[in-house]
């Protein structure tokens, strides 16, 4: 891994906690020449920056996070080097946004109760919240070593596990369209873009 590879992984985590999805999405994508790179069809973009009439497909839960998904000619050989890095910062900027949704997750729970007591008190509640922080702990040491494109891949699917065990902390309003939580729906979208998968396929 190169110097700046290292430097820019905890940036993409720190941007995409602080900022959202945009923001870690702005960052494992810059300077990277997404036409070149993407493996498919279409590859998740930041909409700001773009011209008008940049070819794009939209999502609606992804319009809300700021997030387009640009037409690509999808011939870049499978996997360059640079995919493999934007991947590598796209994971990071994924546990940023886990751990963003985990603090919401935490904070809705505080204000919750049920018989007299805070949600957050539940056993069941800060165990699967313990889970979740030993996973993103596992995960970026995952994101942070070897150059394995499969390993990568292991680290985006488990990054959707997790995202779905994370939305399950804000009950039925993690399913709600303009609910923060959406983002943990449109960042899997996101990786299914990014990521080749067994087969050479993303």
């Amino acid at each position: 891994m190169t110097t700046a590879l290292r430097d820019a992984l905890p940036e993409c985590e720190r941007l995409a906690r602080q900022e959202g999805l945009a923001a870690g999405l702005a960052a494992a994508v810059a300077d990277t020449e997404v036409a070149a790179t993407a493996p498919g069809r279409y590859a998740a973009v930041p909409e700001a920056g773009l011209s008008a009439d940049a070819p794009v497909r939209r999502h609606r839960l992804a319009d809300h996070e700021g997030v387009v998904f640009l037409a690509t000619p999808g011939t870049a050989p499978h996997p360059p080097a640079a995919l493999v890095d934007v991947g590598r910062r796209l994971a990071a900027a994924r546990i940023g946004l886990v751990r963003r949704l985990l603090d919401q997750a935490v904070e809705h729970l505080t204000g919750r109760v049920s018989g007299d007591e805070p949600l957050i008190r539940k056993q069941l509640v800060t165990g699967a919240i313990a889970d979740a922080l030993t996973e993103i702990e596992l995960l970026r040491v995952q994101v942070h070593g070897q150059d394995d494109p499969g390993a990568l891949a292991d680290a985006h699917d488990r990054l959707d596990d997790l995202g779905w065990e994370v939305l399950k902390l804000f009950g039925a309003a993690g399913y709600i369209a303009d609910h923060p939580a959406r983002a943990l729906h449109v960042s899997v979208l996101v990786g299914n873009t990014w990521v080749v998968r067994d087969g050479g396929q993303p």
